[in-house]
């Protein structure tokens, strides 16, 4: 049981004690609130990190290690950001999805997946599945449409069974767009009911949950079988705090240490205010004395050696390529990485299985929650969804692309409509062959004409 509700101990009436029993309930609740206070700072942690607002963290570390913080500019770069979205290959174009059932059906899932924003919200959930480790899916009825609402761990506390997939009951805690903490107010739902909750844990509301299930989906970033709070990316935090560390310091030294540095040598009991130095000055110096210039022999490249190291540790214990770092522009298209790379390639083929049949229980509860609220026109419930998602490809040029189509029309696996559904994936394959007779009318029109 992992669900964190609003609690408080209860002293023993004309006593002031808690029994044994009463104390050891209090303790563990307390343990479940921290726990679940020490995930949530965790995950706002992650989402400041990805959402380029790390600079409170740098500066609170520059607080601690410098003795004139204030003289520190603070440097950083998203390495977690670039990493996440490299990971995130699910959707490296948009999934196609369909349904076997009435023509009914059909229009309501497209209608569906257009005021859901399914392939903005997929993606979103792709990358945020892998940040933070586990995310909830919620299809909700919100201003006579359907829509999506992708839930993070800082906001979420649930109640499992025996496994994490048996979810039983979902908190999720809304907070005041002012900041006010007594503003705060939880939403607990279970299958049976929907209860509002106010900051004081006082009862706002209660009413039966119209759905009869409850309206989230779990999405895990890899396979779960143990606990259903996963840890996401905090590996890649560590190393982004490294970087920002060793950045700051090496724009720290550049700042201190650029240009040369004047030293007089035979000039004791007179200071520097004594000299003018310049083109044209004259400067009188005792026997043995010197002026001159040093450069500073900072360590700038062995800083920048070590954060290019772990830039590309991180990737390559992530399963990406040392290249997915590198600084140099390239034409390297994020499909090319995957092509060819087999550890790439069955990391996506893993998350595309587990996104399957997370679209799959998708597609149940949009069903569900939109048949509730639109009684006159229902989804059939025998309608069977289905979903196939883009297969990598790698990059080729123009004269490989019809070399390629060439030599698969030659071999009798493909057709001139299949070449024109590659170009123009948003085409039916009947307006595709609608297209094909009319380049060749024109073709044919236009055969004699000299241009």
């Amino acid at each position: 049981m992992t669900l964190c509700f609003q609690y408080s101990i209860i002293w023993k009436r004309g006593t002031g004690m808690l029994t044994g029993l009463e104390l050891t309930r209090a303790m563990y609740q307390r343990a479940i609130q921290e726990c679940s206070n020490r995930r949530k700072d965790e995950t706002g942690r992650m989402l400041d990190y990805y959402n380029d607002s790390q600079l409170s963290y740098m500066m609170a570390d520059i607080q601690a290690r410098y003795k004139f913080p204030e003289k520190i500019n603070p440097v950083s770069l998203n390495l977690v950001k670039k990493i996440i979205h490299a990971l995130a290959m699910v959707y490296l174009r948009d999934a196609v999805r369909s349904v076997d059932g009435t023509e009914q059906d059909k229009a309501i899932l497209a209608e569906i997946e257009t005021s859901a924003a399914m392939p903005v919200k997929m993606k979103q959930a792709n990358r945020m599945a892998k940040l933070l480790g586990t995310i909830l899916l919620r299809p909700v009825w919100r201003n006579g449409r359907m829509d999506l609402d992708v839930l993070t761990p800082d906001v979420l506390d649930v109640e499992t069974g025996d496994t994490p997939h048996d979810l039983q009951a979902v908190q999720v805690t809304h907070y005041s767009p002012t900041g006010d903490a007594n503003e705060v107010t939880y939403s607990l739902w279970t299958p049976e009911s929907v209860q509002i909750v106010d900051a004081n844990g006082r009862r706002v509301s209660e009413e039966e949950n119209p759905y009869g299930c409850l309206p989230f989906v779990p999405c895990w970033g890899r396979p779960v079988s143990d606990f259903f709070w996963q840890r996401g990316a905090a590996d890649l935090i560590l190393v982004q705090d490294a970087v920002s560390r060793l950045l700051t310091q090496a724009a720290h030294t550049i700042d201190y240490q650029t240009s040369s540095v004047c030293f007089v040598k035979g000039m004791e009991g007179r200071t520097t205010d004594d000299l003018t130095l310049g083109p044209g000055s004259f400067v009188g110096l005792p026997s043995g004395g010197e002026i001159g210039f040093v450069s500073p022999q900072a360590a700038i490249e062995k800083i920048m050696a070590v954060v290019d190291y772990l830039m590309k540790q991180a990737a390559v214990t992530n399963g990406l390529p040392a290249a997915t770092m590198n600084t140099e522009v390239t034409e390297e298209s994020g499909v090319s990485r995957i092509v060819g790379n087999r550890e790439l390639e069955e990391m996506r083929a893993d998350d595309v299985a587990l996104f399957t049949e997370y679209e799959r229980q998708l597609f149940d509860v949009f069903r569900t929650v939109w048949n509730v609220h639109n009684p006159d026109r229902q989804m059939s419930v025998d309608a069977v969804f289905q979903i196939n998602f883009a297969d990598p490809k790698p990059s080729m040029t123009a004269t490989e692309q019809i070399s390629n189509w060439e030599r698969l029309m030659g071999l009798g696996l493909a057709s001139p409509v299949d070449i024109i559904l590659e170009r123009d994936p948003d085409l039916t394959r009947e307006e595709a062959k609608a297209r094909l007779l009319m380049i060749r009318d024109e073709m044919a029109e236009f055969s004699t004409v000299r241009l």
